[in-house]
C-alpha cells in the first residue's frame, strides 16, 4: 500500500515536469513498487519480453507516448 501512495505522489507531481524527468521518477516508482517500467515502443518490447511471470500492461502518457509495466508477482 506504501508502493502506491509514493506513486500517486510522484505521478502528482510529474505533471509539470519534462519528459526525461517523468520517465525518471516513473521508472524510480516502478523500482519502489517492484515493477519494471518503460517509456517508448523499444522500452516496452524489452519490458513485456522479460515479463514472464507478471502482470503486463500499457497506457498512453498525458504526452501521446506509449508507457508500460510489468509487476512481479
Amino acid at each position: 500500500m506504501k508502493s502506491i501512495s509514493v506513486i500517486l505522489i510522484l505521478l502528482g507531481i510529474t505533471g509539470c515536469t519534462s519528459s526525461a524527468t517523468k520517465e525518471f521518477l516513473g521508472q524510480a516508482a516502478g523500482n519502489a513498487a517492484n515493477t519494471q517500467v518503460g517509456y517508448n515502443k523499444q522500452q516496452c518490447f524489452t519490458v513485456k519480453s522479460q515479463c514472464v511471470q507478471g502482470h503486463y500492461e500499457t497506457w498512453q502518457t498525458s504526452d501521446g507516448v506509449e508507457g508500460c509495466s510489468c509487476k512481479k508477482l
